[in-house]
């Protein structure tokens, strides 16, 4: 059993990070913007020769923006950090050379390779990251995982006997908490906010024992038709807001007998 949960785990902190890569080619994509609307404005006010360089790298940018969302892999990010590495050195180079020749003209792009720099670290810091988790998770259980959360994030609960979802109360919880029974676990998976009706991509996922999991109904709300109980996961305790239909499928699967995903 652990090291069922073991692979699993691994399966969710995975497909977790891969949801995360759309975030990482947003950045990039705001980098490149940024230098184009700069080599615009340069190229209009003081003629192309001065802004050739703010034109190609924002070019370069949206380009390894795109990369990045098509393929999720770790050679994008490499690609993508390497890039941003390139380009930092360049701007601060620059910058140096400045520097000892008295020439204020080549400082200019210092804040640009420092933004630069920084976002070389980051992403280059996540190819690790992703790399690792590659390298150390089961490509089967990896497809299964995908394929659960999919179908838990695309399955209406009002429509579906065994998808409980809630929300957590506090200060800044943000998103939908979805759980669904898997045999002798349960997978619980937190999603994004929809804007506009996109998004509600997965941000983190748990498998966990059916016997760590506890619920405890606190009472309605004052307005509207929700009820607020604790929900307890592997001893730790999350105060959530439910439907009252939810609070009921909840307390039945916890009671009832060991299901598997379909």
């Amino acid at each position: 059993m652990d090291r069922k949960i073991e692979k699993l785990q691994a399966a969710t902190t995975l497909v977790a990070f891969e949801n995360t890569l759309r975030s990482a080619a947003n950045t990039v994509a705001y980098y490149g913007v940024v230098f184009a609307l700069f080599g615009i404005i340069f190229t209009v006010r003081f003629g192309l020769p001065s802004s050739w360089s703010a034109l190609a790298i924002g070019a370069a940018l949206l380009g390894e923006s795109f990369y990045i969302r098509r393929t999720r892999s770790p050679r994008a990010l490499w690609v993508s950090g390497m890039s941003f590495a390139a380009f930092a050195a360049w701007f601060l180079g620059s910058f140096v050379v400045g520097l000892t020749k008295h020439d204020p003209s080549l400082g200019k792009g210092v804040i640009a390779g420092a933004f630069l720099a920084i976002g070389a670290w980051n992403i280059l810091r996540s190819y690790s990251v992703y790399k690792a988790l590659l390298e150390t998770s089961d490509p089967v259980v990896n497809k299964y995982v995908r394929d659960a959360l999919e179908q838990m994030r695309k399955k209406a609960p009002s429509e579906h006997a065994q998808i409980v979802e809630f929300k957590k109360r506090g200060v800044g919880e943000k998103g939908t908490w979805r759980l669904q029974p898997d045999g002798d676990l349960f997978l619980i998976c937190q999603f994004a906010d929809k804007t506009f009706g996109l998004g509600g991509r997965p941000q983190q996922a748990v498998y966990i024992s059916r016997q760590d999991v506890r619920i405890q109904r606190e009472g309605d709300r004052w307005l509207g038709k929700n009820v607020n109980a604790t929900l307890s996961v592997g001893g730790a305790e999350n105060k959530v807001q439910l439907k009252p239909e939810m609070l009921v499928r909840l307390e039945s699967l916890l009671t009832g007998p060991v299901s598997t995903l379909r």
